[in-house]
């Protein structure tokens, strides 16, 4: 994986993808206390990041894709608009009963392949397209490093 930033401070290795005031962010190690941990990164090229999932299925990176939030609602809506139980909708698609469960419950984000499962067994909308992200800063050095949260305030309170 490139070098990332943590996306709060600019630190640098990246451990955590996190949910913070209902943002998708990557963070350091310190930062990524800060909100809820989505996924772990660390380690991401031995094994995978969560049940079922690798770095390359990860939401929001690279992908053009994001899975919307409160997912575990809306499947569960969904399975009981169709009057379907857990285990049916796990052997329809192959995965196991428990892993769904997790994923209804909140406790393991799905990848976007079991996202896309879901949303064709069940006829619902858990993937969408990602917002852009915004480019990257020239530091004084001459580098390029992406805006953290206090670049994006600090250029709001110059606004103002």
């Amino acid at each position: 994986m490139t070098d990332l930033f943590c996306d709060i401070c600019g630190r640098t290795p990246v451990r955590a993808q996190i949910l913070l005031e209902g943002a998708k962010l990557l963070a350091c190690g310190s930062c990524s206390r800060s909100g809820k941990i989505i996924q772990r990164l660390d380690d991401a090229d031995e094994a995978p990041l969560m049940m079922g999932q690798s770095a390359s299925s990860t939401p929001g990176f690279d992908s053009g894709e994001d899975i919307v939030e409160g997912w575990g609602r809306i499947i569960r809506e969904g399975r009981d608009r169709i009057h379907l139980p857990l285990s049916v909708v796990a052997e329809r698609i192959n995965e196991k009963e428990s892993y769904l469960a997790h994923i209804e419950s909140g406790q393991v984000s799905p990848s976007l392949e079991m996202a896309k499962k879901l949303e064709k067994e069940l006829k619902i909308r858990l993937v969408e397209k990602s917002q852009p992200s915004i480019s990257p800063s020239v530091a004084s050095g001459g580098k390029y490093t992406p805006p953290t949260l206090a670049d994006l305030l600090t250029s709001e309170k110059k606004k103002k």
